[in-house]
């Protein structure tokens, strides 16, 4: 597994006062039946400043792989560019063969659900399993 921090530049406050968390990419590998299956993990806010280096890594991470599963569930804030970013990651993935879904927190859903309202961003709901130990 690799983490790939992003340090967030200083930005003017946002509202309600918080601070941008950094972004982390951590993604776990395993060989299913299909070929290589890809869990890619993502936690801190997903915003104009780092969203380039959010789907790079990504698609970077997704590379060759039959299945992705993007937990976006530790994202607390995605700005609108993030779904843009979903949408090129989507068409990279279709491109690839690869069958892939998003695990959203409920601000990424949120943003979704304004800026998708086709549907055509994959979304699994897994709340049963927030807070889960990884195995």
């Amino acid at each position: 597994m690799t983490v790939t921090p992003f340090p967030h530049p200083p930005v003017g406050d946002r509202p309600g006062g918080s601070t941008p968390r950094a972004l982390t990419v951590s993604c776990r590998t395993r060989t299913g039946t299909a070929g290589p299956e890809a869990t890619i993990a993502v936690r801190g806010d997903v915003d104009a400043a780092n969203v380039r280096e959010f789907a790079h890594t990504v698609r970077e991470a997704a590379d060759s792989c039959s299945s992705v599963v993007l937990d976006l569930s530790e994202v607390a804030f995605m700005a609108f560019d993030g779904v843009s970013a979903l949408y090129a990651i989507s068409a990279h993935l279709l491109r690839e063969g690869a069958q892939w879904c998003v695990v959203p927190s409920a601000g990424v859903a949120r943003v979704l659900a304004l800026c998708d309202p086709e549907g055509l961003i994959p979304q699994v709901q897994v709340s049963s399993l927030r807070g889960a130990e990884p195995a």
